[in-house]
């Protein structure tokens, strides 16, 4: 687990900071697979997308999928396909991202990132997927421990690369890496239409993965309508005034989380937390622990 991953939930509730270096949850949810899918495919050797698309596969089997969707099957359909196109309009042509080296912080503990670095070496990166991108969305992002948090480990700062990609409903996200529209006759692929007005009934709507548009022929629609800077743009954060206090206050809270021998008290108000789900959620609020019988992984305590 990256340092910035259990700073935060640290930051959530102390309980699921410990239950985390320890258990692995039976599932993950759409949004983990689809992150952690585009972050395969951008550091793996060959195609990008070919890589995102099976390790979404992969993961959908095992751990398998946190969803009450019942169509799983279209679920992870969308999802490979969503991260298939994803991994490679991010990266293109370029070599496989990579990670930086771990860090040590002040009293020797490791800092260990889960960002990548920019071609140069020189400078981070990282790739962040919302809802939406706002002005609240950029203070918590630059404030948050994987863009602040990273800046001060490393003391370097970060171009963040935003994807809005909407709620998930229903099983689907709707946007226009997943969603376009044909036209009746011409059959064009379309995004919006040039006078803001919504697309008629007799336009067909399609989605990537059901679609026979080849990745070059949706990107070149997606400029030639404009809609590319409204997905994906870049945010460059420099390192904080006050590193130091960043790099403090995650020694202070990294030296707890490992060397705490027992659980710490729960936040019972964030079991339940619909931005950050907690994995533990099947247990804990039950006040039962994490266990193989309850389909969580032993991944091992900490040294």
């Amino acid at each position: 687990m990256t340092s910035a991953t259990l700073l935060l939930n640290d930051d959530l509730c102390s309980r699921r900071a410990w239950y985390s270096l320890r258990w692995r949850p039976p599932f993950l949810n759409p949004k983990q697979i689809l992150v952690a899918a585009v972050e395969h495919g951008l550091m793996a050797e060959g195609d990008a997308g070919d890589a995102a698309e099976l390790r979404v596969m992969d993961l959908a089997v095992d751990p398998g999928l946190d969803t009450p969707e019942s169509d799983l099957l279209g679920l992870a359909q969308h999802i490979a396909a969503f991260a298939y196109f994803t991994a490679w309009l991010l990266r293109g042509s370029q070599m496989p991202y990579k990670r930086p080296e771990p860090v040590t912080l002040p009293d020797g503990t490791f800092w260990t990132s889960g960002a990548f670095l920019d071609a140069s070496e020189r400078h981070l990166r990282r790739v962040v997927l919302l809802d939406r991108w706002d002005s609240w969305a950029q203070m918590a992002l630059e404030r948050s421990w994987d863009v602040a948090g990273e800046c001060a480990a490393y003391g370097v700062g970060m171009d963040c690369l935003i994807i809005e990609i909407g709620a998930l409903r229903n099983g689907r996200w709707s946007n226009p890496l997943t969603r376009a529209y044909r036209h009746p006759v011409s059959k064009s692929l379309r995004f919006k239409r040039r006078d803001g007005d919504d697309f008629g009934s007799t336009w067909e709507r399609v989605e990537r993965e059901n679609d026979k548009a080849t990745r070059e022929e949706w990107l070149d629609a997606m400029t030639d309508d404009g809609v590319l800077p409204d997905v994906v743009q870049v945010h460059s954060v420099g390192v904080s005034e006050r590193a130091a206090d960043w790099c403090n206050i995650a020694l202070t809270k990294l030296r707890r989380i490992r060397e705490a021998q027992e659980p710490p008290e729960e936040s019972p108000s964030m079991c339940f937390d619909r931005i950050h789900p907690c994995p533990f959620r099947a247990c804990c609020p039950r006040g039962l622990e994490p266990s193989p019988e309850l389909g969580f992984v032993f991944i091992g305590k900490p040294a």
